[in-house]
Formats: structure tokens, sequence, C-alpha cells
């Protein structure tokens, strides 16, 4: 008999897709779930879960389709081999040494605390609001925020920055300089934004992209921030 996919709650506090081998067409079967509870998918919040055979076009693919049918997907979890996946479509990797922080103290919260080699490029994944007056950093890895940012706070990553809420607050990426870090944002808002070293203020950017779903990335060759639109 041919394994379905499943979707079940995880620790992130999204839901994980686990994508088998051996499922039935994807295409088909997120379809049906869409048509059962349209609401419901169009609301939660997806971590990609592909078995260790699929291959990286096949991947592709399937974010692609998530994207089409207006499911929002966080990142990729599995098999180690497919973090380069992740890194080429732009998406967070999360493996099952994540670390969640309790943003709600109004003091400075750090990822900088030694972690074993295996996972300190993982993900730092907050759930929930980041309130005014808190700074969040990511050191040597992406940062996955589930929630608002609120004017006054402020998020930072080495790598890259993914806001799955309203982002009013200030923001930066590649701080340490790693030029193809990029910041994906689903309500862009922003105080401040900051790529490699590189801002730009609430007033420079475009009035179309206000409150959009924003891709945020870096021209090094014109030395300047890029701004496009998310599907």
């Amino acid at each position: 008999m041919t394994s379905m996919p499943r979707i079940r709650a995880n620790r992130y506090s999204v839901m994980t897709l686990e994508w088998l081998k051996d499922s039935g067409p994807l295409d088909s079967w997120l379809s049906l779930q869409c048509d059962k509870a349209p609401a419901l998918m169009q609301e939660i919040a997806i971590v990609l879960k592909p078995a260790m055979e699929h291959t990286a076009s096949e991947i592709s693919e399937a974010v692609d389709l998530l994207d089409q049918l207006g499911i929002g997907l966080i990142g990729l979890t599995g098999d180690p081999q497919h973090r380069t996946v992740a890194d080429e479509l732009g998406l967070a990797w999360l493996s099952s040494n994540n670390v969640t922080v309790d943003p709600d103290t109004p003091q400075a919260v750090s990822a900088t605390s030694p972690v074993p080699d295996e996972t300190r490029n993982s993900a730092l994944v907050i759930e929930g609001p980041v309130r005014s007056g808190v700074q969040i950093y990511a050191k040597d890895r992406d940062l996955v925020i589930i929630g608002q940012v609120s004017e006054g706070a402020e998020i930072m990553a080495d790598g890259h920055v993914h806001v799955y809420g309203r982002l009013r607050g200030r923001v930066a990426a590649g701080v340490s300089g790693q030029a193809d870090a990029e910041i994906f944002c689903l309500t862009f808002e922003p105080e401040l934004v900051s790529l490699a070293g590189m801002y730009c203020g609430s007033e420079q950017i475009p009035e179309e992209l206000w409150s959009a779903r924003v891709r945020v990335g870096l021209d090094g060759t014109a030395q300047k921030l890029t701004f496009a639109l998310m599907g």
C-alpha cells in the first residue's frame, strides 16, 4: 500500500510536512488538503522534511508548489545532505537541535553561547512576538522569527533572517559581512534594514513594498540593497 504524506506537530510549534519517497503525488495530495481545509492550509507554517532519496530538483519543485498554493514554508529539515538545497533556495535549515528562546524578557537575547560543532550553523528559531526593547542576535547562523517584531525591537543574524509575521522593528542580516545573506518577511514595515553593513531607513523603502511579502538582498556590484516582492 502506498504511504501518504503526513502533517504532524513538532517542537517548533509549526507543522512538519514529512514527504516520503514512496508517497503518492505531492501536488494532488496538497491540493486535496487545501480543498478540505483552505483556511488552515493558508494560515499554518510548514517545515518541509524530504526523504533522503529526494533530489535537489524534486525539492525545488515541491517548494514552488507550496508557494503556488499559498502555504507558508519556513525551511527544510531532515537529512543533512539537503542543507545545501536549503541554502540554494534561500530557505532556513532547521536541525533537531535548534534553540527556542522566550523573547518576552526586555533584555538582549543572544545565541552566542558555545554549542556543539555539528549544530553551530542550524537556525535559531524564536516563537512568539519580539517586543520593543528586545535585541536578538543569531551568531554564525540564520534567524527565524515566528511572530511579530515590534517597533523598537532589533533582530540580527550573521546568516539569513526570516520573519513569519509583521516586521516593524530593525532588522540586520549578514552582520559579520556575509554579502550573500538575505532577509525574508511576510509583512514588511521595518524601521531600518541592514545587510552586510549597507543600511536603508523606512523612508527609503518604495511604497509598493510596504506591508507586502518582501525579499531583501545585496547588489555587491552597485553596493546597494535590492528589494523584490515574493509571490
